[in-house]
């Protein structure tokens, strides 16, 4: 079977949306949607302004592509933890691990907050970002998930697997954004400790 490589051009043009990607993350978080300017975007990633026309179709397509790119990024580095995890106690350590990086990253967090506000005055965008999550995960995936991490517990409060995992990035984002206020909630250590026991409560896991 002859592996394909890509040409000149098709690396130059993986590069520049990269670097695009890059620094719209870069101006987004610094500027939010509405004062981002593709100009900068474009100066920062050491491009023209016809340069972000060339793969993205206006401020709000290279918004959206940014959001999904980050998403796809954080489900591939999930997956690859799990992978390494034999067993289902094992894979639950994982995920809380998972999960706890996320307290650290102050700006996905932000993009999200931005992206959200912004799905919410856009009917088209929130069914883009739907469509997003329901490639990455759906009701179907409740067995997948229990092969995974294990079953759900039983009862009529229980919690779905699938709900659970879904309910777990933007509680933490939520509390990372209160955390930006100098609350009571700032520190790196005590973010950690509310997520595991965010993570704990809504997976069921017993404690110690």
């Amino acid at each position: 079977m002859t592996v394909k490589t890509a040409n000149k051009h098709e690396q130059r043009t993986r590069e520049t949306r990269v670097l695009l990607l890059q620094a719209a993350e870069t101006i987004f978080v610094r500027d939010g949607y509405e004062g981002a300017e593709l100009g900068e975007i474009a100066a920062l990633a050491g491009r023209t302004k016809g340069a972000i026309y060339a793969q993205f179709t206006s401020k709000e397509d290279i918004f959206l592509a940014l959001i999904e790119d980050r998403s796809n990024s954080h489900r591939a580095r999930m997956e690859k933890i799990l992978a390494k995890s034999p067993t289902v106690e094992e894979n639950m350590a994982a995920l809380r691990s998972f999960y706890r990086e996320r307290t650290e990253d102050k700006a996905w967090s932000l993009l999200l907050l931005e992206f959200k506000l912004f799905a919410m005055r856009h009917p088209e965008s929130k069914k883009r970002l739907q469509r997003l999550y329901a490639t990455m995960i759906s009701r179907d995936d409740e067995s997948r998930l229990a092969g995974i991490i294990g079953p759900a517990a039983k009862g009529k409060n229980a919690i779905s697997r699938v709900v659970a995992i879904q309910s777990l990035q933007p509680v933490i984002s939520a509390l990372v954004l209160e955390a930006q206020m100098e609350t009571n909630l700032s520190g790196r250590n005590v973010i950690q400790k509310v997520a595991d026991r965010i993570f704990d409560a809504l997976m069921e896991v017993p404690r110690p």
